[in-house]
């Protein structure tokens, strides 16, 4: 099957389980509950065997390009709606989640399938890098979707406006709990993508087509992981940062620098691929 049609199949779902997930602001039927999951569940299967298929055909998938990039942090935060789904069966967070995930499928569709460069260094350097930064990439997401969701909650608790009907958002207490730890999640994973694509660098100099240090990808994600350093200490050094909506602050901010990588990733040409050679990138992996 064609890579476009699959990719096509479980954004359908994931669309189609949003707009269930709108409907139940004005129908809270458990039956919408259940096609949403079933739904959801369904795109999480195909997404599944899509990546699956990535990997039976190129052993270096399904973290060698872009667009598996953008396609595995995609499953990752699908697999997250999913889970908050039955810990809170009843909120809205799908909301939220799903377009992220639509989000980064979109991207998908729009990145390079060449194999990334950093994966020409040592293989374990090279696919711990990738998993970092994807798992970086889903914490910022969740930092950030968290924070807007308490943004959200706040302005209608401070305004005495009805929260028992249509939208429904988890409490105060749990979004600030998993903003806090998405924030300090996100630091570390991105440092440790950061440093391991360092080693990875390290270990291509002299070559070819090593990664220079003023590569666009690499500039930016210094950037990042400066900003969630900063913002790190600040939270840690300054009590009254590390609740409400303080914390919601640095996490949306800290999504603007991604969103900025992310758009460094799809427009800029960049060291990160390398040129195909008869059709198959040169990867070491």
């Amino acid at each position: 099957m064609d890579s476009g049609v699959n990719m096509l199949c479980f954004s359908a779902s994931y669309a189609l389980a949003l707009i269930l997930e709108f409907s139940g602001l004005w129908n809270r039927l458990r039956l919408r509950r259940f096609a949403v999951l079933g739904i959801a569940s369904a795109g999480m299967v195909a997404h599944t065997w899509f990546l699956g298929q990535r990997v039976a055909h190129a052993p270096q998938a399904p973290l060698a390009s872009h667009q598996d990039w953008y396609l595995l942090a995609a499953w990752v935060l699908a697999l997250v709606y999913l889970a908050a789904k039955f810990y809170h069966p009843k909120s809205s967070m799908g909301l939220f989640l799903l377009p992220a995930v639509l989000a980064l499928v979109a991207g998908a569709q729009a990145a390079s399938m060449t194999p990334l460069a950093t994966f020409q260094a040592p293989r374990l350097w090279g696919r711990i890098h990738g998993v970092f930064l994807m798992l970086g990439t889903v914490a910022v997401l969740l930092g950030f979707l968290a924070g807007l969701m308490y943004l959200i909650q706040s302005h209608r608790l401070k305004h005495k406006l009805p929260t028992g009907r249509g939208l429904r958002l988890p409490s105060l207490e749990w979004l600030e709990r998993v903003n806090s730890r998405a924030l300090v999640a996100a630091t570390v994973l991105v440092g440790g993508g950061f440093f391991t694509g360092v080693i990875s660098r390290l270990a291509h100099a002299g070559e070819k087509n090593f990664i220079p240090w003023s590569d666009p990808i690499v500039l930016s994600l210094a950037a990042m992981l400066i900003w969630l350093v900063v913002a790190e200490l600040f939270r840690l050094v300054y009590p009254a940062a590390r609740r409400g909506r303080k914390v919601a602050y640095l996490t949306v901010a800290a999504f603007v620098f991604l969103l900025f990588v992310l758009v460094v990733m799809l427009l800029q040409d960049t060291l990160h691929t390398l040129p195909l050679v008869d059709g198959v990138g040169e990867v070491g992996l």
